[in-house]
This record gives structure tokens, C-alpha cells and sequence, in this order.
């Protein structure tokens, strides 16, 4: 079970994508990563180790 859920803020812990606010939007079971959407129209998937709440 995930620590997240739809709709928490949160942010990444590296790549080109670190620091920046991004909303969970969907869980993709199969795998268990986690859909991440930045501004409007920027999504990417992340494993939970990769995320942080936005605090």
C-alpha cells in the first residue's frame, strides 16, 4: 500500500524533475508506480522512493 494518495502534493527526489510540485493523479497497479502530473500538462510515472510529500 502506498503512502500517497490522489490528489497529494508531493515532489521528486532527483532527475530533472527535483524539487518541482507535482500532483498524484493515478497508481498503475501492475508495476506500482506512481502518475505524477507538473503544471498543467506534464505527467511521468515515479516509484514511491522517488517521491516526497510537499511539505
Amino acid at each position: 500500500m502506498s503512502s500517497f494518495s490522489i490528489g497529494d502534493g508531493v515532489r521528486t527526489t532527483g532527475g530533472p524533475m527535483q524539487h518541482q510540485y507535482g500532483t498524484v493523479v493515478y497508481f498503475r497497479e501492475d508495476d506500482g508506480t506512481i502518475l505524477v502530473r507538473f503544471g498543467g500538462s506534464q505527467q511521468l510515472y515515479f516509484r514511491e522512493d522517488e517521491l516526497e510529500h510537499w511539505a
